[in-house]
């Protein structure tokens, strides 16, 4: 199981550049505006932050190098999937506008989506 940590490095990767471009078509879609200038690198930069804060909190998942763990079914999703589920719940039930609640929900989103595709090929390949 030392391929863990490479596939979460990986989904960082690709979650941070699908969130980028998920958030800017939903900024272009709610705004209607054209200027990019200043608001490309305020959304790269929070989104990016946003995808390290879930990062952080999928850490747990690097105990599935441990046999016992990654054998328990239960413990398996508790650890892999709790941190991005975890972040989806706490956007849900913050105080803020809909548009940074909307912004939180497309990243974690994207990252659990991202998160599943690649525990489904680790999985598949063992």
């Amino acid at each position: 199981m030392k391929i863990i940590p490479k596939q979460l490095f990986r989904v960082f990767l690709f979650s941070v550049i699908l969130s980028i471009a998920a958030v800017c078509v939903y900024y272009n879609i709610e705004q209607k505006s054209d200027d990019y200038t200043k608001t490309l690198p305020k959304i790269m930069e929070n989104v990016t932050f946003l995808n390290i804060i879930i990062f952080v909190m999928t850490l747990p998942a690097m105990f599935l190098v441990n046999p016992q763990y990654w054998n328990n079914r239960i413990v398996r999703f508790l650890l892999y999937f709790g941190g991005s589920v975890v972040f989806i719940i706490t956007a849900l039930s913050m105080k803020m506008t809909p548009a940074g609640r909307m912004v939180y929900l497309i990243t974690g989103g994207i990252f659990l989506v991202v998160h599943a595709v690649f525990y489904y090929l680790l999985v598949k390949k063992r």
